[in-house]
C-alpha cells in the first residue's frame, strides 16, 4: 500500500512539474535562443502548474475514498485507469506538439511569402529598368556617377536645361533601393555574386553558401537567420544572364544564361513569432483545459466504476451467502439438464459433494418416476410437469438410498445460454407428518360425525325407553303378553338393529387399516361416506342425488382412505350450501355421478360432486389445497382436509381437481385409475 502511494505522489509530482514548465519548454523548443525565465513564461507556467495541482488533490481524494488495495478488481482498474490517464496525457501532449509544429510552419510560410513578394516586386523593377537599358536621373551626392559605366557611350548626359544626368543600371538602381530599405525596420534585399564588380555587393557567409548551391543546380534557398541579433527569414533566387546585362558584365566572361549571382530577400520575424508565441498560449490553454477535463472524466468514470463493482460484488456476496444459507437445495443445470452447481443445502440433502455431480445429469440425484424404481430415467413430460409448481419426486443419496423429495423447476435467460434451476426439499418429515395430520383429521371428522351419530342413538333409546315404559304398565295393568306387546318388542329391535348399524359404520371408518388393498366399488365409497352424514343432511334439509351406474369397472386400493375423501368433499359441500341458504331450501342439492373416460390412453372413472354453493373465489382456488389454508371461520375448520385429500387421491395414481363458479357452484373432480394397484 505504502509503494502504491509513493508511486502516485510521485506522479502527481511528475505532471505538476511537466504542466507548470510546458510552456517555457516548447518556448525553447520554437527559439533556442528565447529566454527562459520571460515573463510571459512565468505566469502561463504558474497557471498551469496550479491548476495542475488542483486536478490532483482532486484525484487524490477521489482515490483515497475507494482505495485501489480494498480488493483485486479495484486495484486492477486503479491501474487500467493510471494506464488511461497516461494514454490520454500523451495524445494531449502530441496534439499540442502537433498544432505548434503547424503553427510555427505557418508562420514559416507566411514570412516566407511575402519574401517571395518582396523579390518579385523588386525583379520586376530590375527588369524594367533592364529593358529600358537604365534611366538617367541627376547626379546628386547619393548618386554619383557609376564608374563601371565608363565604357558605355553616353553614360552622362546634359538635359535641355543644362542639369547633368548620370546612367543608372538596374543593379544601382535594386541597390540604392535596398539600401533605403536597410535604413528602417523591414525586409532587407541584396543583389550580390561569387565574383561582384563592386566590392559592396560582396556575398556574406550565407549567401556564398546559396550560391554555391545554385551552381549545383538550385533554384531558391530559405531558411531563418539572425541578422543584427534579431530572426529573419532569408530567400536567395539566383540571377540569371539576359542580353541586357551582357553590356556590362561581358567583361567578366559571362555569357547569355550564366548564373552570375542572386537577390536575397530578408524578412523580419520578430512580429510574425510574437504573434505565434499568443496561438502558442491560446493553443496551451485549451490542450490544458482538454487534458484537465479528460483526466476528471477518466477518474470521475473510474470511482463510478469501482463503486458499481463493489455493489455488485457485495450483491453477489449476499446473494451468494442467502443461498448458501438457504434451507432448500438449490440446483442450477444447463438446457441439457446437466448440472452446473449445487448450494450447501442441496449437498446435505443428497450427500454429494458438488465436485462429484457437476457435469453429470440431474438422474444421479432426482428420480422423476412416479413411485421408488431402479429406473431414473426421464422424460421431456416430467421436466414439464416439475416446471413451476411443487412435484413430488424420488431423491437418491449418495449411499443409494432413496428419499421422498419435492422438487419445482424454473428457467432462466442469462446472455445467450438457457439455465434451469431446481428447489428441492427432502420431504420425509413433511410425509410423516401429513401421516399424523391424516390420523388428526380422522379423528376430527369422527368427532363431527360422533355429534350426529349421538342424534341418531338418543331418538332410538328414547323410543325403546317409551316403549319399554309401555310394556311395563300393560304387563302391571293385565299381567300378560298381548298382540300389541309383541308388536312394540319388534319395535324394540328394529330401532336397536339401526343403532347398531350406525355404530358399525362409525367403528370401520374409525379404525386404522391403511395396509389394506382390495378391489371395490366406488359406489359402496360414496354411499358409506354419505350414511355418516345422513343426520347432518337430514338436519340441514340437504337431498343428495347419486347417479352411479351399477356395470362401472371396480377400484383397487384402500376404500377407508378413499371414503375420507369422499366425507371431506362432501363436507365442503354442505357448508357452501348453508353459507348460501339459511335454513330449509330446495336449493341444497348435491349432485354426485360417475363414469369411466380415457386420459392420456388410460382409463380412469371419474367422480364429480357438485354443490350449487356460493362457489370458489378465483384468487382462492390455486390455494385451496396448501396446508392449514382455510376460509372458514375460526373453529369451523383446519385446513387440512383437501391437503390431505389431495395426498391420498395421488397414492391412488390418480389427480383431485377443482372447478368453480363463484357465487353458482363448484365441481370437485376426483379421477381414479381403474383396477390399479396403488400400494
Amino acid at each position: 500500500m505504502r509503494v502504491y502511494m509513493s508511486r502516485r505522489y510521485l506522479l502527481y509530482i511528475g505532471i505538476i512539474a511537466v504542466m507548470s514548465n510546458l510552456y517555457s519548454l516548447f518556448g525553447i523548443f520554437l527559439d533556442p535562443e528565447a529566454s527562459y525565465f520571460g515573463k510571459e513564461n512565468l505566469i502561463v507556467d504558474t497557471m498551469m502548474g496550479l491548476l495542475s495541482l488542483i486536478i490532483c488533490g482532486i484525484l487524490e481524494g477521489l482515490t483515497r475514498k475507494h482505495h485501489p488495495s480494498d480488493d483485486f478488481s479495484s486495484m486492477r482498474l486503479g491501474m487500467y485507469t493510471w494506464f488511461l490517464a497516461a494514454f490520454w496525457t500523451i495524445i494531449i501532449v502530441a496534439s499540442l506538439s502537433w498544432n505548434i509544429a503547424r503553427q510555427k510552419q505557418e508562420t514559416y510560410e507566411v514570412a516566407l511569402n511575402e519574401a517571395r513578394t518582396i523579390y518579385e516586386k523588386d525583379l520586376i523593377y530590375y527588369r524594367w529598368a533592364s529593358n529600358h537599358n537604365g534611366v538617367f536621373v541627376p547626379i546628386t551626392a547619393q548618386t554619383r556617377p557609376n564608374p563601371y559605366l565608363k565604357d558605355i557611350p553616353e553614360n552622362q548626359i546634359t538635359s535641355s536645361s543644362g542639369k547633368a544626368l548620370t546612367l543608372i543600371n538596374p543593379e544601382y538602381m535594386i541597390r540604392q533601393i535596398y539600401e533605403m530599405q536597410s535604413s528602417r525596420r523591414g525586409a532587407l534585399g541584396h543583389i550580390t555574386s561569387l565574383d561582384p564588380i563592386r566590392l559592396e555587393n560582396a556575398a556574406d557567409k550565407w549567401e556564398t553558401e546559396a550560391l554555391n548551391t545554385f551552381e549545383a543546380g538550385a533554384s531558391e534557398i530559405t531558411s531563418v537567420e539572425k541578422l543584427n541579433g534579431q530572426p529573419y527569414l532569408r530567400l536567395m533566387r539566383p540571377m540569371i544572364t539576359e542580353e541586357v546585362c551582357l553590356k556590362c558584365h561581358a567583361p567578366q566572361g559571362y555569357e547569355l544564361g550564366d548564373i552570375r549571382g542572386g537577390i536575397s530577400v530578408s524578412v523580419p520575424m520578430d512580429l510574425l513569432l510574437a504573434l505565434g508565441r499568443k496561438d502558442l498560449l491560446m493553443f496551451s490553454l485549451a490542450h490544458f483545459s482538454l487534458w484537465a477535463l479528460g483526466i476528471l472524466g477518466i477518474f470521475l468514470g473510474s470511482q463510478r466504476i469501482k463503486v458499481s463493482i463493489r455493489e455488485r460484488e457485495e450483491a453477489e456476496a449476499r446473494t451468494r451467502s442467502i443461498i448458501e444459507n438457504m434451507l432448500d437445495g438449490l440446483i442450477t443445470m444447463d438446457e441439457h439438464c446437466q448440472i452446473e452447481s449445487l448450494n450447501a443445502a442441496a449437498t446435505k440433502i443428497f450427500g454429494f459433494e458438488s465436485k462429484e455431480v457437476v457435469g453429470r445429469q440431474i438422474d444421479v440425484l432426482v428420480h422423476f418416476a412416479s413411485s421408488i424404481t431402479k429406473d431414473p430415467t426421464y422424460s421431456n413430460e416430467d421436466i414439464i410437469r416439475a416446471m413451476g409448481t411443487p412435484h413430488e419426486v424420488t431423491g437418491r443419496r449418495k449411499d443409494d438410498s432413496t428419499f421422498p423429495l419435492e422438487i419445482s423447476l424454473s428457467q432462466m435467460q442469462l446472455g445467450g445460454k438457457q439455465f434451469l434451476i431446481a428447489m428441492t426439499r427432502d420431504i420425509t418429515e413433511e410425509k410423516i407428518k401429513k401421516s399424523e395430520a391424516l390420523r388428526a383429521g380422522q379423528l376430527a371428522a369422527i368427532g363431527e360425525i360422533a355429534a350426529g351419530v349421538a342424534h341418531e342413538i338418543n331418538n332410538p333409546i328414547n323410543g325403546i325407553i317409551n316403549l319399554t315404559q309401555v310394556l311395563l304398565d300393560i304387563n302391571e295393568s293385565e299381567g300378560k303378553n298381548n298382540a300389541e306387546e309383541m308388536d312394540i318388542l319388534k319395535r324394540i329391535i328394529a330401532e336397536g338393529d339401526r343403532i347398531s348399524g350406525i355404530v358399525r359404520n362409525l367403528l370401520d371408518f374409525a379404525r386404522q387399516r391403511d395396509e389394506i388393498v382390495d378391489e371395490f366399488q366406488i359406489e359402496d365409497v360414496v354411499h358409506d361416506s354419505i350414511s355418516l352424514l345422513q343426520y347432518q343432511f337430514n338436519k340441514d334439509g340437504i337431498k343428495p342425488l347419486i347417479e352411479i351406474p351399477k356395470d362401472l369397472p371396480s377400484l383397487r386400493g384402500n376404500p377407508q382412505q378413499l371414503q375420507q375423501v369422499f366425507l371431506n368433499l362432501l363436507s365442503n359441500a354442505r357448508y357452501a350450501l348453508n353459507v348460501r341458504y339459511k335454513g330449509q331450501n330446495p336449493g341444497k342439492r348435491i349432485e354426485i355421478r360417475s363414469r369411466v373416460l380415457t386420459i392420456e390412453g388410460k382409463d380412469f372413472l371419474r367422480t364429480t360432486v357438485t354443490d350449487y354453493g356460493i362457489g370458489i373465489p378465483q384468487n382462492v382456488i390455486d390455494r385451496i389445497f396448501d396446508p392449514l389454508f382455510s376460509t372458514k371461520p375460526p373453529g369451523e375448520g383446519t385446513g387440512l382436509g383437501l391437503s390431505i385429500s389431495l395426498n391420498l387421491v395421488m397414492q391412488h395414481q390418480g389427480y383431485l381437481r377443482f372447478e368453480s363458479v363463484e357465487g353458482s357452484q363448484t365441481n370437485a373432480i376426483v379421477d381414479l385409475p381403474v383396477n390399479r394397484h396403488t400400494g
